[in-house]
């Protein structure tokens, strides 16, 4: 059986300390690849082991099966972990953290030492990982999933003027009641996760997205010379449809789109995700999206 532990990480960020929580499952036999699983706004681990249906819906259990040991965190304010003043909740502090917890990985104060970390992001949580990638020599694949180097700004304004506020402090938000549809593609998508995912939503900082758009312009990821693969569903309305999205036709359109955004050593592959909205974990097709993700770092990392 593979063994399941819940970890706390120390942790500073500029204005306070604190910790990550997270879930560490390791395979049976052990790994050498840790895959650090890092979730999007107004979520947190649950996004990666969603607990309903868990053989569609979890990729912890996708990465189990494929040999790969996953540590499912929740940022910085979310979940578990230190929920400091809004006003700290910031892309830099958010990747600040998760940098951390990349150490703690490679260095065993965890109670294992992995030779290998994929960063692996969704949404904000990707775009945490561009920065996390571009910064710390410790990543060794960097998996993007619900994000590019370019946005639908109306979207994403959208989504900010339909979070309003709400507890545990002031500038923290989540978004608003029955507004959860908004990051699927509904066809493809079962009521009962849509439903349960509402259920289970937690609170974002009001200054992480605004903090963190500064990536499109300041080549952030020029010095990521590493393997990448950005995955992004068709349908997804911030990142593949509208006015200023990357080219998302086919896989090797976004590949080619997203390639001049890193390094000249790194290897950028892509997958477009047929009939995905946003949230490509909580949609029928996540098993797709799964097993890309696990082949591409089958070939270039192992396990």
């Amino acid at each position: 059986m593979s063994t399941v532990t819940d970890v706390a990480v120390p942790v500073r960020f500029k204005g306070g300390s604190g910790h990550i929580a997270g879930t560490l499952t390791v395979p049976p036999g052990g790994a050498r690849t840790v895959q650090l699983l890092v979730h999007g706004y107004s979520y947190d681990r649950y996004y990666w082991d969603f607990p309903y249906q868990p053989d569609t819906y979890s990729y912890v259990r996708a990465a189990d099966r494929a040999g790969y040991a996953t540590l499912a965190i929740d940022r910085l304010g979310d979940g578990r972990s230190t929920r400091p003043a809004g006003r700290r909740l910031t892309w830099g502090n958010a990747a600040l953290t998760v940098a951390q917890v990349v150490s703690a990985l490679r260095d065993g104060s965890l109670g294992t030492r992995f030779d290998q970390v994929a960063l692996v992001g969704h949404s904000f949580g990707s775009v945490t990982s561009y920065l996390v990638a571009g910064r710390h020599p410790g990543v060794d694949a960097l998996v993007i999933t619900g994000a590019a180097h370019r946005v639908n700004m109306a979207r994403i304004s959208q989504l900010l003027l339909n979070s309003p506020p709400v507890g545990p402090g002031p500038l923290y938000t989540t978004t608003r009641r029955g507004w959860r549809g908004f990051l699927y593609h509904v066809p493809n998508a079962d009521p009962a996760v849509i439903a349960l995912d509402e259920q289970l939503k937690q609170t974002a900082g009001m200054f992480e997205i605004p903090s963190a758009l500064p990536y499109l312009v300041n080549g952030v990821s020029r010095t990521t010379n590493i393997p990448v693969l950005t995955v992004i569903g068709d349908q997804d309305t911030i990142f593949a449809r509208g006015w200023g999205t990357p080219d998302c036709s086919s896989d090797a359109a976004l590949a080619d789109f997203e390639r001049r955004f890193y390094g000249p050593a790194a290897t950028v592959e892509a997958m477009v995700v047929p009939g995905t909205g946003h949230d490509i974990n909580l949609e029928r097709t996540a098993p797709d999206a799964y097993r890309r993700m696990t082949g591409f770092l089958d070939r270039h990392l192992g396990r």
